[in-house]
């Protein structure tokens, strides 16, 4: 599946430039990255996601994820954003609503295959009855 991968963070005056790619790169390894003078953004693909996959898996919130990333879906964009704190120790936290006073990190996917990107990314888990 075809998809296009935009991560973006600011670099605060108060920060280390450093700190924030280590938060970029804990959680989307893989891509192209720029670094400049206040801005930290990575361009990649599909493989781009396997780390945020693998996360989501380990912390077991696929569901919650796949709720907030269906919620955000825009013909074929979805953006959200993630907490840059939480990064920086390689957990994923979904912020809600107004940008933390730390920044944030921006992600944006485009593609024409959203329901298998999701399905992908979070699937739906269907309780197995006994």
């Amino acid at each position: 599946m075809k998809c296009l991968v935009k991560v973006s963070s600011k670099i605060n005056p108060t920060e280390d430039a450093e700190k924030v790619q280590q938060a970029v790169e804990n959680i989307f390894p893989v891509g192209s990255l720029k670094i400049r003078e206040n801005l930290i953004e990575l361009e990649g693909d599909q493989n781009s996601l396997k780390n945020l996959k693998e996360v989501l898996e380990k912390r077991k919130i696929r569901a919650a994820c796949r709720g907030i990333l269906e919620s955000r879906v825009e013909g074929e964009t979805v953006e959200f954003t993630l907490s840059k704190q939480t990064a920086l120790v390689g957990v994923v936290n979904f912020i809600e609503g107004t940008e933390s006073s730390l920044g944030d990190i921006k992600v944006q996917i485009v593609t024409s295959h959203m329901e298998e990107l999701l399905d992908w990314l979070a699937p739906v888990e269907v309780l197995e009855e006994e």
